[in-house]
């Protein structure tokens, strides 16, 4: 169940331009991008943009596939409930292995209902749908004040994708958010979900610092609905808040993740070192689950960890790349974000799909599982 095959008619071509070539050296190599803040914003302006709701919601009016089964499918799903309501929480505890959870699947849960009730709001123009987002809104802006234990700032990031998602969708597009809500709203960004993650994590795994997507299963921090962390949420937040200082931050988090996670071969004979004092080939080589040679385009730095959170950071390296195209900057085409990527994904398709052997070089020869659909990867282009 993914209401993101909404998005899959926004387009399915990519343009790549490959523009950075660095080599192993003492200093982290950064995508050449512009780290200025857009001189004016575009709302809704975080992962999809109006022009494209417009275009699923035109789809949608001729009744045709798959925007119209998408549609049907996200609106019979539990989150659209008339008589769900709220669970807020004033503070969210989150430990290893969900131990505590307190609050924890409720603000995930509640912030897609958030997010799914908006999409929905737009594609109908039910204002029942409306009524339903802000419900969840304005609830957790009027309780929440803290996030807390280990796995907070990954929480945290999770369930602040979401929110700027719906409230981007929300402030654009339906004039009874009151004043009151919107301010509640901004104060909660800011106070209760930023301090967590606007920093992100650089010792953590790639994924951490750029998200991606799974299930919707609560089983374990594998298997959540959304597993989207820290660049994607802060860049989302600096684009409701008009926050240029924020923005700038992300950008700069965003050009030094992205080279570290995904190699190319330009990059010299090891990744390149990423932040958070991994310098030495020995310390790269641990970082990347002890992959020893890299003689091909498209290894990530979690390759050999699992497919899964591989899926995960390529699939938020294309919502935050979405974001920045929607705000004018096109990192695809710009910058060697759209070669990664690519090579990224002929790599590992063709390898989870058994279109190619696991060479022995690779992961020791063995893949530990298979990857998540990437649908947004679809989205660059065509609408």
């Amino acid at each position: 169940m993914r209401f993101q095959v909404l998005m899959l008619g926004l387009g399915a071509s990519f343009a790549f331009k490959s523009v950075h070539a660095a080599s192993n050296s003492n200093e982290t190599p950064y995508l050449p991008i512009p780290t200025k803040a857009p001189k004016t914003w575009v709302h809704p302006g975080v992962f999809v943009s109006g022009p494209q709701l417009d275009y699923i919601a035109k789809r949608i009016k001729a009744r045709e596939n798959p925007w119209t089964e998408a549609l049907d499918s996200m609106l019979n799903m539990s989150y659209m409930s008339p008589t769900r309501t709220a669970e807020p929480y004033e503070t969210v505890q989150c430990g290893p292995t969900s131990t505590p959870n307190i609050g924890c699947y409720q603000e995930r849960e509640d912030s897609m209902a958030a997010y799914t009730n908006a999409l929905a709001w737009w594609i109908t123009k039910d204002k029942h749908y409306a009524e339903k987002s802000i419900h969840y809104l304005d609830a957790w802006s009027s309780t929440i004040q803290a996030h807390n234990n280990s796995n907070a700032p990954l929480q945290t990031a999770w369930s602040a994708a979401n929110w700027v998602r719906a409230g981007e969708i929300m402030r654009s597009s339906y004039k009874h958010w009151s004043k009151k809500g919107i301010k509640m709203f901004s104060d909660m960004l800011r106070h209760a979900y930023l301090p967590m993650i606007e920093d992100g994590a650089p010792k953590k795994n790639g994924n951490w610092e750029l998200g991606g997507c799974t299930s919707s299963v609560l089983r374990s921090l594998a298997s959540l609905l959304t597993l989207v962390v820290m660049i994607e949420s802060t860049i989302g937040a600096a684009v409701f808040l008009e926050d240029a200082a924020l923005y700038e931050k992300a950008l700069g988090l965003f050009s030094a993740r992205v080279p570290a996670y995904i190699y190319l071969t330009s990059d010299g004979e090891y990744p390149v070192q990423g932040r958070g004092g991994i310098n030495t080939t020995a310390e790269i080589i641990k970082y990347w689950y002890n992959q020893k040679t890299f003689p091909i385009s498209g290894i990530t730095q979690e390759t050999c960890r699992d497919f899964a959170h591989t899926s995960f950071g390529i699939s938020s390296i294309s919502h935050i790349a979405e974001t920045m195209r929607i705000q004018g900057m096109d990192v695809w085409r710009s910058t060697d974000v759209g070669a990664r990527v690519k090579a990224a994904l002929e790599l590992h398709t063709a390898l989870d799909s058994k279109q190619k052997p696991v060479p022995k070089w690779l992961c020791n020869g063995t893949i530990p599982d298979t990857m998540n659909p990437s649908q947004c990867l679809y989205c660059h282009r065509g609408y």
